[in-house]
């Protein structure tokens, strides 16, 4: 029998990156899935792609939505019991690395980051409890690298996104006892370098050339401090993602898994250097 097997798992921002590679193994082990994201074509594709790997209509739910309002937070669950009447597993993966656009101010940036990626998780984990306590499921956070070492790329706005994943980081730690006691599990994984479509998702539809080749440029400086010296494959990281789900896991909670190529380890070793 599949692992997953009439299961409920909601991926945020599965359309594409992280979160595609994540529904489409639930998917594969059985899983009842909500596909969600704000981009109506990469959500089409990524249905596609479910369809493409056997998964039957009636075992997905589109949803298509922000996360930095009450509202769509809302929707999602909403929409997920009203379909599939449980949730089973919670993946809190939708981020943001900015306000998209060119002119917000830093502040503005600061808001919208933290709306996502801290305020839209702490509320979709209180939600969902209810229905994660009939089920004895479990949430995984999608944290980074970044909220435990500072990457060699550290403008302001880098640092602000840098902040939210610390922030996301104590939320699993501290809450996780609590959680416990209802028979819920939480855990973050903390991907290095990995192939996401989160520089889109900053940048908006109408970047300039030279803003995307600024951000290109940023994106590259965090391959260069890991053993592995590339990026990940997103379907590196299922197998994690998986693993941290199954109820075979049940001891297995406030814990912070680090995927990150060897970053949170690397250093210039003596060969690297020219004294």
């Amino acid at each position: 029998m599949s692992r997953f097997a009439d299961k409920v798992v909601i991926v945020t921002g599965s359309s594409a990156g992280i979160g595609k590679a994540a529904i489409l193994g639930f998917a594969k082990e059985g899983a009842s899935v909500v596909l969600h994201g704000t981009n109506a074509v990469r959500l089409a594709e990524a249905e596609k792609t479910l369809h493409a790997a056997g998964v039957p209509e009636s075992r997905i739910l589109k949803v298509q939505s922000g996360l930095d309002e009450e509202a769509s937070q809302d929707k999602l669950i909403n929409e997920t019991i009203a379909r599939f009447g449980k949730i089973d597993v919670l993946v809190n993966n939708a981020g943001v690395g900015r306000k998209p656009g060119t002119d917000a101010s830093l502040m503005e940036h600061y808001d919208y980051v933290f709306a996502v990626n801290v305020r839209a998780v702490f509320r979709l984990v209180e939600l969902a409890t209810p229905y994660l306590e009939k089920t004895k499921g479990n949430i995984i956070n999608v944290s980074s690298i970044a909220a435990i070492r500072k990457p060699l790329e550290g403008t302001v706005e880098s640092i602000i996104y840098y902040m939210s994943k610390a922030a996301l980081d104590r939320f699993t730690k501290n809450i996780n006892q609590s959680l416990m006691k209802k028979g819920i599990r939480i855990n973050n994984i903390n991907p290095g370098p990995f192939e996401t479509n989160i520089l889109n998702r900053s940048l908006g539809e109408n970047a300039s050339a030279d803003a995307v080749a600024a951000a290109t440029a940023g994106m590259k400086l965090f391959a260069f401090p890991t053993a592995a010296k590339r990026f990940g494959d997103p379907e590196e990281l299922v197998p994690a993602f998986l693993l941290l789900a199954d109820e075979k896991s049940s001891f297995i909670t406030g814990s912070i898994w680090v995927i990150d190529g060897g970053m949170s380890t690397w250093a210039p070793e003596a060969t690297d250097l020219k004294l």
